[in-house]
């Protein structure tokens, strides 16, 4: 036990390290670019998004070996604190939700940025298990001034290629079914309820998991409508697929709030991966 407790030290340390060079990074670059466009902030941190990322999964494998409280250690130094109540629900397929299945050392993992939408920085993760006949994927976002995760989809390469007008058309068909429930007087919880039942959303990852945080009152903010008050309508704007065609990004516009939604194709049709709000 006594040979473990450095190592334990160390893991522990590792999140507050990181966000400590996280929050030294973007301090000093807001004080030098006060005067700056958002886009040129967006634009000057694509490499630290990544770095931070992987920085991530490393605490995290390393978190998994010690026990529940290092990885929640882990998570909380890296993860909006709205995402939080939502990643730590359980996940309906039994699949770690944060590492996705994706096994053996991080330096395996590929790390790519796809792009930056409605503000936040989208990180496709790629690895084959040893033996896996299919490419096992992640799809993170972030927040590129602070490298704060908001949003995380698992995806498993060769189920079913998303298609731009599958995934909009996927997402549109979500909003209608969730901004006509709640508009017939539906709470959140309720609209989620209607759609999973057994509609065509009955399988979304991501409404299962809402659904379990909003029941355990951890969430105060509409988590598909990205909103605290208020029902708009919703529309898809860019769309683009990643992760090998494995998961499509659609910039929703509801109001004021833009947000990214991450589709899925499995077995049972389209899903819903996961929403990332930008708070």
């Amino acid at each position: 036990m006594k040979q473990r407790l450095p190592f334990v030290a160390v893991v522990l340390m590792l999140p507050s390290l990181l966000s400590a060079c996280a929050a030294d990074r973007s301090s000093s670059f807001a004080a030098s670019s006060a005067a700056t466009s958002h886009a040129a902030v967006i634009s000057a941190r694509p490499a630290a998004i990544v770095t931070d990322l992987r920085g991530f999964y490393r605490s995290y494998v390393a978190a998994r070996k010690i026990g529940p409280r290092a990885v929640q250690t882990v998570v909380r130094g890296h993860v909006a604190t709205w995402y939080v109540p939502i990643l730590e629900a359980p996940s309906m397929a039994g699949v770690d939700p944060v590492a996705c299945g994706l096994q053996g050392s991080v330096a395996d993992w590929s790390f790519e940025q796809a792009g930056v939408w409605a503000g936040q920085a989208v990180i496709v993760i790629g690895s084959r298990p040893p033996g896996a006949v299919q490419e096992l994927w992640i799809v993170a976002t972030a927040v590129p001034a602070s490298g704060k995760i908001t949003g995380i989809t698992c995806a498993i390469g060769g189920v079913g290629e998303v298609t731009v007008t599958g995934a909009r058309d996927a997402v549109m068909s979500l909003y209608q079914g969730y901004v006509t429930a709640r508009r017939q007087g539906a709470s959140p919880q309720g609209a989620i309820a209607q759609m999973t039942l057994g509609g065509p959303e009955m399988g979304d990852p991501y409404l299962q998991q809402v659904s379990d945080a909003i029941t355990r009152q951890r969430l105060g903010y509409d988590p598909v409508m990205c909103a605290t008050t208020g029902i708009h309508d919703a529309s898809a704007g860019t769309t683009t697929v990643v992760a090998g065609s494995s998961v499509g990004i659609v910039v929703v516009s509801s109001h004021r709030p833009q947000f990214l939604v991450s589709v899925i194709l499995g077995a049972k049709g389209w899903a819903v991966g996961d929403i990332a709000c930008l708070r």
